[in-house]
C-alpha cells in the first residue's frame, strides 16, 4: 500500500534522504551489513488553526529534535529513514496508514517516535522518544499479511515547566542528540553508551 499523497506531502527529510516515492515501490533501506532500517517518525501535537506562527515554531522544533536524534543512530551504523509530519497533520488514522506504508516500503523493523509538545493541563513541555517493534516484517509471512506496530518497547521522557521562556531553555537539537544516544541500546543491543 503506498503512502497517500497528502501524507507524503507533509513529510520532511534531511539532505541525502529521499522522501517516499509517489509510486510506492519497495525500496528497503539497509546498510552494507544488510541491517533493516529504523523509521524515525516525528510530529508535534499542538496544532491551533488560529495560530500559524505558533504552528510553524512547533514544526521547526519537532523537525530539529527529530533530525538531531538521527545523528547518533547513523553514527552507530543504523540505517535511518526520517519522517516528520507537521502539527497540522491531525488525521491519526491517515498518519498511521502512511507510517505503516512507509515501514513496509522501506523494510524497517523498528520505529523510533520523537515528539516535542506542550501539555498545558500539566503545565509542561514534554520531549519524548518511544521505540516500537514492527511486527510481520521479518521471516515468513502469510499471504496478504500487513506489518503492524507492536507495543512500546522503550520510552524516554524529559519534562520542563511550561512558561514564557521554556523554549529558550530547551534546545531541541541538543536534546534530540542526547536522548537518542541514550536510546541506542533499545534499538540495537550492544550499541550506545558504555
Amino acid at each position: 500500500m503506498a503512502a497517500s499523497s497528502a501524507w507524503a506531502q507533509g513529510q520532511t527529510a534531511p539532505p541525502g534522504v529521499a522522501p517516499p516515492s509517489a509510486s510506492g515501490a519497495s525500496v528497503p533501506a539497509a546498510t552494507a551489513s544488510g541491517a533493516p532500517c529504523v523509521l524515525l517518525f516525528g510530529q508535534g501535537r499542538n496544532f491551533d488553526p488560529d495560530q500559524p506562527g505558533a504552528n510553524r515554531r512547533w514544526d521547526e522544533a519537532n523537525s530539529a529534535f527529530n533530525l538531531a536524534a538521527r545523528e547518533p543512530l547513523v553514527a552507530a551504523g543504523l540505517p535511518v529513514i526520517n519522517v516528520v509530519l507537521p502539527v497540522s497533520a491531525t488525521d491519526v488514522p491517515r498518519n498511521l496508514q502512511g507510517l505503516l506504508a512507509e515501514v513496509q516500503r522501506r523494510g524497517c523493523t523498528r520505529v523510533l517516535e520523537t515528539a516535542l509538545f506542550a501539555d498545558a493541563a500539566q503545565g509542561l513541555v514534554i520531549a519524548r522518544l518511544r521505540v516500537y517493534p514492527v511486527l510481520g516484517m521479518l521471516g515468513p509471512q502469510a499471504a496478504g499479511s500487513q506489518p503492524r506496530i507492536g507495543a512500546v518497547a522503550y520510552t524516554q521522557q524529559q519534562e520542563y515547566a511550561l512558561d514564557a521562556r521554556v523554549m529558550d531553555r530547551v534546545n531541541p537539537s541538543r536534546l534530540g542528540r542526547v536522548m537518542a544516544e541514550e536510546a541506542l541500546p533499545s534499538l540495537a543491543p550492544g550499541l550506545g553508551r558504555p
